[in-house]
């Protein structure tokens, strides 16, 4: 079986056609001029039609190269008229993988791929997510994309086969009143006019041919010219040493007034740049806290207090993943740690249109939990020495304080 055909249940369904919008009505013969352009030579085509949400109609060109059949219903025309709007897809079958993009309801150009090779079918589709305005992403679960869905193609695709290929017949009645038109024009309009639109024609032809090029170099991977990618970032070298955000927390609580007559406090959080505390009125005349902001109803204040300015830790290399594991079991920590997703690799320059899949970076890191019951306290010993610790909050509550970050680690 041909590379033009794929197999959905027991029905067989033509794929790789190149598709092109048509809004001036005249959708069949458009096709067919189109099959017959130099450099396309297509023998069938497929008729997506307008709807009463706007969506222009739409056509594809197949070949008998590619052991298409008319009458054969279509893969991309048949699943997007079942699940409108913009998406992409990979779906897995037992021919190959199957690449289908459709954006504001209308399949692209190039949206209609067909591939042995799964690494060049993932990174068809990681080029397109790579471009945005994706609403839904379909992909194999084994490829682990983000955000993807793992619906299989027999849930999202029924029976329905809407969109057949149609043989490209032109009668000869076509080619014989052509010729007489044209035998007409020339006696009537003279040779001058004759040659006038035989030019214009060849320059339409021609663009239509440079659009159609590009369009296979931009759907050919090996065409394109590979990017060079930005180191990533290592944030962790410009957040400030962890024990200086813990020492800086500790120093902006003493100008906050702890215990209030008449209030108590509720909560306390420490991050972001700034310590921020809240009080709940109890009973009793009283004042509210220094500084504080009351609620109108009179029952809860707050306090916000920026901290100082901290200085970024500047260059610092990581520890391995295992290292940091044994340190954390060595000491007992009174908390967890738990993987944490990547940051996300850089973005492409602007204006950029090729594949962009950087490397994943050479770090990972996890996200941390420690309780402790004053401050510093056992933190020094834990973390104090560990590189790549970054520290996003410090609060207060049940007589205990609880500190969450991350620790960047080497990735193994």
């Amino acid at each position: 079986m041909g590379s033009g055909v794929v197999t959905v249940g027991r029905r067989e369904y033509a794929v790789g056609l190149y598709w092109e919008n048509s809004p001036n009505g005249r959708l069949s013969q458009t096709a067919k001029e189109a099959a017959q352009q130099p450099g396309q030579q297509a023998d069938f085509y497929a008729l997506r039609a307008g709807n009463k949400d706007g969506r222009v109609p739409q056509f594809g060109l197949g070949q008998m190269a590619a052991h298409h059949k008319a009458g054969m219903p279509v893969f991309a025309a048949c699943l997007a008229n079942q699940q409108p709007g913009s998406w992409a897809g990979a779906f897995r079958l037992r021919e190959g993988i199957v690449i289908t993009v459709v954006r504001d309801d209308l399949i692209v150009p190039d949206g209609d791929q067909f591939f042995l090779n799964e690494a060049e079918a993932r990174d068809r589709l990681l080029q397109e997510i790579g471009f945005g305005g994706l609403q839904r992403i379909y992909a194999p679960e084994s490829w682990a994309i983000s955000g993807s869905d793992t619906m299989p193609i027999s849930l999202l695709m029924d029976d329905k086969t809407d969109v057949k290929l149609r043989p490209v017949v032109i009668p000869k009645r076509v080619f014989v009143i052509g010729i007489a038109s044209v035998v007409g024009l020339i006696l009537i309009l003279g040779g001058g006019w004759y040659y006038t639109e035989k030019k214009a024609e060849e320059e339409a032809r021609q663009v239509q041919e440079d659009n159609l090029r590009k369009l296979r170099e931009q759907s050919n991977p090996f065409q394109q010219q590979q990017p060079v990618y930005p180191p990533p970032e290592r944030k962790w070298e410009s957040a400030p040493p962890a024990m200086n955000v813990i020492e800086a927390c500790r120093t902006t609580l003493a100008q906050i007034p702890v215990v209030v007559t008449g209030w108590r406090m509720s909560s306390l959080h420490c991050g972001g740049g700034n310590l921020k505390t809240a009080w709940d009125h109890t009973k009793g005349i009283s004042r509210p806290p220094e500084n504080s902001i009351v609620s109108d109803t009179g029952l809860n204040a707050s306090l916000e207090i920026n901290l100082p300015a901290l200085a970024p830790r500047g260059p610092e290399n990581l520890t391995d993943i295992d290292a940091v594991t044994k340190r954390y079991l060595a000491q007992d920590w009174p908390g967890a740690i738990n993987r944490a997703s990547d940051d996300p690799p850089p973005s492409p320059p602007a204006g950029y249109q090729g594949a962009w899949n950087p490397p994943p970076a050479p770090w990972v890191k996890r996200s941390f939990t420690v309780t402790v019951p004053e401050l510093p306290a056992s933190l020094p010993a834990f973390f104090g020495d560990l590189p790549g610790v970054v520290i996003n909050s410090v609060d207060y509550g049940l007589g205990m304080w609880t500190i969450t970050g991350v620790i960047y680690e080497n990735r193994t």
